[in-house]
């Protein structure tokens, strides 16, 4: 309608306030079921068993051989042992042979001493044309005198004991007692052909070793 000369305008009508959209809920994460939990707690428990498994095995193998070890030490320890007590036995052998080496040396000293003394008594007889010797020699007393001389001859070469391998022999023309001797030293053994010379009365004139 055209508007009147001198009336009011028209009606202004407010258009109506549009809301805002409201806001889309964001849906909530549902809870954990409690059979979760138990499931997370029995795990840990497996895991800590089966570490405190391992820990135990660890144990043991450690403990075998701690006692695999002590019984080496224990073996180790009687065979010195038995080494020891063999040495010990070796050492008073050998001083029980030089003093029986000795006494019977000082019985033939003391013996040939006392023919000494005794020659002049006796009658001079007439020379006799030379011929074989007679005399025999005592074999035990030549083996205890060339077992004392092969003694001095070991410890000339620094080792500690000499003795007859197997039983000498000895050859009455030459007065020599030959056989095998065992020398012995810390680091073993040496066996040597020897040659004892003896004199009438059964003493060592001279001990050589042939090899």
């Amino acid at each position: 309608m055209p508007e009147l000369d001198g009336g009011p305008p028209p009606l202004q009508i407010p258009r109506p306030a549009t809301k805002p959209a409201a806001p889309i809920p964001t849906p909530k994460p549902a809870p954990k079921p409690a059979a979760t939990a138990a499931t997370s707690s029995a795990e840990k428990l497996r895991v800590e068993q089966v570490r405190l498994t391992k820990q135990a095995e660890a144990q043991k193998a450690e403990q075998l051989r701690l006692d695999c070890q002590a019984a080496e030490l224990k073996a180790e320890q009687a065979r010195l042992d038995t080494r020891a007590a063999q040495i010990t036995a070796e050492e008073r052998r050998l001083a029980q042979l030089r003093i029986d080496q000795d006494a019977a040396h000082t019985q033939k000293l003391a013996e040939l001493e006392r023919r000494r003394v005794a020659q002049p008594a006796q009658p001079a007889a007439a020379p006799s044309p030379p011929g074989p010797r007679l005399a025999r020699v005592n074999y035990e007393n030549a083996r205890r005198a060339c077992t004392r001389a092969g003694m001095d001859e070991a410890l000339d070469r620094d080792f500690y004991s000499a003795r007859y391998e197997s039983a000498p022999r000895l050859f009455e023309p030459e007065r020599e007692l030959r056989g095998l001797m065992r020398m012995d030293d810390r680091r073993g053994y040496l066996l040597v052909d020897t040659v004892c010379e003896l004199d009438d009365a059964g003493m060592v004139l001279h001990f050589e070793m042939l090899r």
